[in-house]
């Protein structure tokens, strides 16, 4: 029986490395991370304890004591001898965010992404098995769960477990590493993006249609409906933009 250590996901059905290259910790770097930039935590309050995190996001006490190593190199969190982990004074943003609208970073962003993910999603339905199509089915039943449950650090991870795992399917390492760059760049419109109550409503069906098509094995409709779903991501991006002016 495997072990379970990832965050929100029971892994005993599979492995998390066989889905993509995302160490445990990273991800965890991740939902911590979030949880100080939407100021769960707040500036000088102190994090929870190791055990209670290990609770919290499902993994070992070994991934958030490397989790905390590398947030604290990054300049998130502040250690205190004998008191614990506190969130630091917040880092500094570019005065212009990357997601800007009226910014040709945003355009510049969504064109690739979309060139990319109907080329994976394309790729991924051609060379999907039986055991990948399986995998993906898992993520998207647990994101619905995570929906029913109003999970939002989990339905965050799924979300981007749900498309990291169509790059893995192509089995393209080239494709599988430029996306883990972009990806790296698309993480602070996600985490912003899905504090917002409606709009991980508008990823359902739009993944629950792609996933039927790798059960037809039914490529250019699989690309259509990737098509579709990065439209409504784009528009998403832009009213959320609008609200923040």
């Amino acid at each position: 029986m495997l072990k379970t250590d990832s965050i929100g996901l029971k892994t005993g059905r599979y492995e998390m490395r066989e889905i993509q290259r995302i160490s445990i910790t990273d991800m965890v770097v991740d939902s911590i991370r979030e949880m100080i930039e939407t100021e769960e935590y707040k500036v000088g309050e102190k994090l929870p304890v190791e055990a209670e995190l290990c609770r919290m996001l499902g993994v070992s006490r070994t991934s958030v004591r490397e989790a905390i190593r590398v947030l604290r190199a990054q300049g998130y969190i502040e250690s205190k001898p004998g008191r614990g982990a506190y969130v630091a004074a917040k880092r500094r943003m570019e005065e212009t965010p990357w997601y800007d609208v009226e910014n040709p970073q945003f355009t510049d962003f969504m064109e690739v992404r979309m060139a990319m993910e109907t080329m994976a999603v394309r790729l991924a339905v051609e060379r999907a098995r039986e055991k990948d199509i399986n995998k993906l089915e898992e993520i998207h039943q647990s994101f619905l769960e995570a929906n029913e449950k109003k999970e939002m650090t989990r339905l965050i991870m799924l979300d981007e477990l749900y498309h990291t795992t169509i790059f893995a399917i192509t089995k393209n390492q080239l494709l599988i590493n430029v996306n883990a760059q972009l990806l790296e760049a698309f993480r602070q419109y996600r985490s912003e993006s899905f504090m917002n109550e409606n709009v991980y409503q508008n990823a359902i069906e739009p993944h629950t249609r792609i996933l039927e098509c790798f059960r037809r094995h039914d490529a250019g409709q699989a690309v259509e409906e990737m098509r579709k779903h990065l439209d409504i991501t784009t528009s998403d991006m832009e009213r959320i933009h609008k609200k923040q002016m």
